[in-house]
């Protein structure tokens, strides 16, 4: 199995579990309804992290295979009986066996989509982006990291709208039919909960010193001009039948 890891390691991992919004309820019905799952299905979860998704799909199917290149994400996901935590990538899909599903959260961008496609062996794909980048979002979010780190924010992270189309393409490209969808809900950060997930979004040589960690957050709070934040999130899932 692939062990490289993408940088979530260490404490980046750790602020990846503790902050990092999950999928509220109606997220998973429509993608259960959407992918016509059952009790009997088995899914894979490839990127997992430490299990925003795998978690709550693990409910509603009968075993989910959640795989990730970083072991320190793998470390913070928590024991479930139908879950099966696993180090790898989308390099180790022809080895992992047939599944009902195969479920990418927030991780394609990661991927070589193209080959992920071809080799899976399931007909039901869900690429699924939860929201956009903070930095995309929010100018003044955006403002405090390009002073931070004294460089432009643009990373998409495959959210944006190019990388859906590349995507979608790769399906038909591989005999899918894609179709797009949409949830929309939104989640309210404090400035604690706000620097956690940017942080969550950093490499551990680029996460600000403990001691720098009160001034970012003190900055957030004077740029946003509240003691909390609440994104909107538009939920994209582009999922084949």
């Amino acid at each position: 199995m692939s062990t490289t890891g993408l940088g979530f390691s260490g404490e980046v991992a750790g602020y990846y579990a503790k902050f990092r919004p999950g999928y509220p309820p109606p997220v998973i019905d429509a993608l259960v309804a959407e992918l016509g799952l059952t009790g009997d299905d088995v899914v894979l979860d490839l990127g997992c992290g430490t299990g925003q998704l795998a978690v709550p799909l693990s409910a509603r199917v009968r075993r989910v295979l959640a795989v990730d290149p970083e072991p320190d994400m793998l470390a913070h996901a928590p024991k479930l009986p139908n879950v099966e935590w696993r180090v790898g990538s989308d390099a180790d899909v022809p080895e992992l066996g047939r599944f009902d599903a195969v479920v990418v959260g927030q991780a394609l961008h990661w991927m070589d989509h193209e080959r992920l496609f071809r080799q899976a062996r399931t007909r039901k794909f869900a690429i699924i982006a939860n929201g956009t980048p903070l930095w995309r979002q929010h100018p003044t979010i955006r403002r405090v990291l390009e002073e931070w780190f004294g460089k432009p924010m643009t990373a998409g992270c495959g959210t944006d709208s190019e990388a859906r189309r590349r995507y979608a393409d790769a399906l038909r490209e591989a005999g899918h039919e894609p179709r797009e969808w949409t949830v929309s809900y939104s989640h309210e950060h404090t400035i604690e909960e706000l620097a956690g997930s940017l942080f969550s979004a950093m490499s551990p040589d680029t996460l600000p010193k403990p001691d720098e960690r009160p001034r970012f957050q003190e900055r957030l709070r004077e740029a946003i001009g509240n003691d909390s934040y609440v994104e909107p999130i538009t939920v994209v899932v582009i999922s084949t039948p």
